[in-house]
């Protein structure tokens, strides 16, 4: 197989997950939504840069996080039937069509970039711009490397709930308005329960690898059963979020329009229900899941912004 194949582009395109950028891009708009709800700000160059910094930032985690779980071994032992668009990684290293150390490579160049942009934007913004991008780069990097391994010790949802929610969405917060609001922080806890339901289901199929190789994240501790009973949580935290912000008058009333995916979030746990020893089966789930999480927070970044025209 050449460098230069059609089959080595689209083996890259796997493995640095493009089709999961957009797990980044719904907090960072929310980010500057609710900046310009609060303070009537909005930079077109710093929503940019930012949205970049993110981008590096998921290609460096989700490199590692391959090479990682591919050196663990969990990759190799999946069953073919357990696989599913949204699991079980991009299988480009255990087909052999990369080189594992060049996607290390890969992902540590993107981290430096990431580190690049953050130092960046500390200058221009302060300190505590530093101290987001370096917890980050933590929850994100350390998702499956060591020494943290945060997916193999049962801490890996709550680590990938704080990036996508806080500290995506603050860090946007404070990229733009150079300071942090307890209205950002509020609801920087929709996307965060939201992606954390998005990993919650996910890993299901990968239940019996992961127990396999001692990966002891939080379905394989409570067992099946009982994680799929924390599963709705996930939306009615997020759901209840919304809904005391209004009360408390720290959201506008226009941040209730992102309540309607409640339908879609209800398919998907009962689709769970029915299909926990069935893969295939969480399939809907699995993409009813991330589009709640998609909708939900750029409906309530419509909402803020809505707010603010009115």
């Amino acid at each position: 197989m050449k460098d230069n194949s059609l089959e080595t582009i689209l083996a890259w395109i796997n493995v640095i997950r493009v089709k999961f950028f957009a797990a980044g891009i719904p907090p960072v708009i929310l980010g500057f939504s609710v900046a310009y709800y609060v303070e009537g700000l909005l930079s077109p160059d710093l929503f940019l840069l930012t949205l970049f910094g993110i981008v590096t930032a998921m290609i460096g985690s989700y490199t590692f996080n391959e090479y990682f779980d591919f050196k663990s071994g969990v990759d190799l032992v999946v069953k073919d039937e357990h696989v599913t668009p949204f699991n079980s990684g991009s299988r480009v290293l255990p087909s052999g069509l990369l080189d594992p150390e060049k996607v290390f490579e890969v992902g540590l160049f993107a981290s430096l970039v990431t580190v690049a942009i953050g130092l960046y934007l500390t200058w221009l913004r302060g300190p505590l711009v530093l101290v987001l991008t370096i917890l980050g780069m933590i929850a994100a990097l350390g998702y499956t490397a060591p020494p943290f391994a945060f997916a193999y010790r049962g801490i890996g949802e709550a680590m990938i709930g704080l990036s996508y929610g806080p500290f995506i969405t603050l860090g946007s917060f404070l990229v733009q308005t150079g300071r942090v609001d307890k209205v950002a922080l509020l609801a920087s806890l929709v996307p965060g329960f939201l992606i954390t339901a998005v990993i919650w289901i996910n890993e299901f199929p990968d239940y019996e690898a992961d127990k396999t190789v001692g990966k002891r994240n939080m379905i394989v501790r409570l067992g099946k059963k009982k994680a799929v009973l924390v599963y709705p949580w996930f939306f009615i935290l997020a759901y209840a979020t919304v809904i005391a912000g209004v009360v408390l008058r720290m959201f506008p009333l226009y941040t209730l329009f992102s309540l309607v995916t409640l339908p879609i979030a209800i398919q998907a746990t009962r689709n769970a229900v029915k299909n926990i020893d069935n893969p295939q089966g969480l399939v809907p789930s699995m993409k009813n899941t991330i589009l709640v999480y998609v909708l939900t927070t750029l409906l309530l970044s419509l909402g803020f912004i809505v707010a603010r025209w009115i």
